[in-house]
């Protein structure tokens, strides 16, 4: 994220007074009240540049060159919805893999513009690159080759070194905590501890047809559901996190599934400004993923009501910046 730093100066001053201050009452044996707890502040804007600005990736296939290149990636939006979800992503792996909630303030205004963030399609000196690779000498598929960062961050652990390197391998080099679910799932194999053979490449690793049923019952595409099962070593609770860990795999399947059966034609599909009003909000009362309780705020009749499982009141302090999720609803021009 993208930090202000004239305007955050003085505020990492107090962070870090604080962080010093509760390490010192951990020692002690007390808990930091409400009242002292600092936090850090995030503006929205900062989120979203974020999530639309450029991002490199490394040995990016382009299949213009028929090569590895470094690419670059940026995300924006073909049209601005009635109804704008915006989720923020406090909860992140921490040490141990124990999963871990971002205490921070996220500043989020009342009414938004993001028209910056509209994609114009194919500039002038772009061009899209071919579906398929060019039909000249096409080179054998290389054979898969394990991402050496994964693998050395798995072995410093204890794993063997050969296991990790399935593991990787496996899991598409996807990242560590993919990796580390295979592991975990595979450690009987006879022979997870071996060499990895030399031989022609092996056919890809067969999806249990019921594990994969059982994950579509439950609402999930076929393909993300078979990704997310390779991933985890097939097993299905672990492939369920992965699923909700990787909201971008089902928005993959979900855009090429459209644009398959729609064939872009998106007349039906609305679109108006970039200017969104925050209507409702979702937010997370508790200091982990382990406990706490989710409460809503809904802007109705020109006011801010508060929706705490059955009971239902006027919101007097609104908690606007402690929100996980951001409901908006676009303004007609």
């Amino acid at each position: 994220m993208y930090y202000r730093t004239l305007t955050f100066l003085g505020r990492a001053e107090q962070l870090e007074a604080f962080h010093e201050k509760k390490a010192a009452m951990d020692l002690d044996g007390k808990e930091v009240s409400k009242e002292e707890i600092v936090r850090p502040r995030v503006p929205l804007e900062a989120c979203l540049a974020s999530f639309s600005g450029g991002e490199e990736v490394p040995e990016f296939y382009s299949t213009a060159l028929n090569s590895k290149t470094t690419a670059i990636k940026t995300t924006g939006l073909k049209t601005f919805p009635d109804y704008l979800v915006l989720q923020m992503r406090k909860f992140v792996m921490g040490e141990g893999w124990v999963p871990k909630k971002l205490d921070v303030y996220i500043d989020v205004p009342d009414i938004i513009d993001i028209s910056h963030m509209r994609s114009n399609g194919v500039q002038p000196g772009e061009e899209l690159l071919p579906e398929g690779a060019s039909c000249g000498n096409k080179a054998e598929p290389a054979r898969p080759v394990a991402d050496e960062d994964i693998v050395s961050q798995l072995a410093n652990i204890g794993f063997n070194y050969f296991a990790c390197q399935k593991a990787a391998i496996n899991t598409s080099n996807a990242g560590l905590e993919e990796a580390m679910n295979w592991l975990l799932s595979h450690t009987q194999d006879p022979d997870i501890n071996e060499p990895i053979s030399q031989d022609p490449m092996p056919a890809e690793d067969t999806i249990d047809e019921a594990s994969l049923q059982t994950l579509v019952s439950f609402g999930f595409p076929e393909d993300v559901s078979r990704m997310a099962l390779k991933a985890s070593g097939g097993n299905i609770e672990r492939a369920t996190e992965w699923v909700f860990s990787h909201p971008e795999a089902s928005s993959s399947v979900s855009a090429d599934s459209s644009t398959n059966n729609v064939k872009d034609d998106d007349s039906h599909i609305s679109d108006g400004s970039g200017r969104y009003k925050l209507m409702a909000f979702v937010s997370h009362m508790g200091t982990s993923t382990h406990c706490g309780h989710y409460v809503a705020h809904i802007l109705k009749d020109g006011r801010w009501t508060i929706f705490n499982d059955n009971k239902v009141a006027a919101s007097v302090d609104l908690p606007k910046d402690m929100g996980y999720l951001y409901f908006f609803q676009r303004i007609s021009s």
